[in-house]
């Protein structure tokens, strides 16, 4: 199954492509966005392009999750992900039936609304074309702008956790937190 192209009021999500790789390092080189991302740098270009593939990469196991460009008529608003989980095996597989889900919106378009938008979309989309049983997410837990877009979809905080960096960004030691919604959730939410 190959990746959809998904619309919402406002945003025309279009599975994302080398095409983009501008739009991404327009992304990946803000501060403001890598804040809570990574190290909590910005990426070089070099790095970036690493991003880009590793996006790219998750719509390769043919089950229709995978990243998508938003544009907003016309015009680049961020890009969203639903990547195939990872299981506890050795070596790890991945599975379809779980989903990793995140995000990144353009600053100048903050508080607007879109990342619920797109976010609801992408669950709308995996919970009702795909068939996914539950879809995962996490940030740090001084990131409280995408806590607010997961809550706001219906997803729930389940844990904080602390991983242990090398070179750990500003705010991490406030742990990371992982948020989790079910299939049956969503179909609830919808009541």
């Amino acid at each position: 199954m190959t990746q959809s192209i998904l619309h919402t009021t406002r945003l025309d999500l279009v599975p994302l492509g080398p095409e983009h790789k501008d739009f991404l390092y327009e992304l990946d080189s803000n501060p403001e966005v890598m804040r809570y991302i990574g190290y909590g740098k910005p990426l070089s270009k070099n790095d970036s392009a690493i991003v880009l593939k590793h996006l790219m990469d998750t719509a390769t196991h043919g089950s229709g999750l995978g990243c998508w460009a938003g544009f907003m008529g016309g015009d680049f608003a961020g890009w969203w992900v639903l990547a195939p989980s990872q299981t506890n095996d050795e070596p790890p597989k991945f599975t379809t039936e779980r989903a990793v889900f995140g995000f990144r919106v353009v600053p100048k378009l903050w508080g607007l609304g879109l990342a619920k938008e797109g976010s609801r979309e992408l669950l709308r989309h995996v919970f009702q074309d795909l068939g996914v049983k539950e879809v995962l997410g996490d940030t740090m837990a001084v990131n409280l702008g995408s806590q607010a877009t997961m809550a706001s979809i219906g997803m729930k905080h389940i844990r904080t956790f602390y991983n242990q960096y090398d070179n750990p960004p500003p705010g991490i030691e406030e742990g990371e937190v992982e948020y989790r919604i079910s299939k049956q959730e969503w179909l609830l939410s919808l009541i």
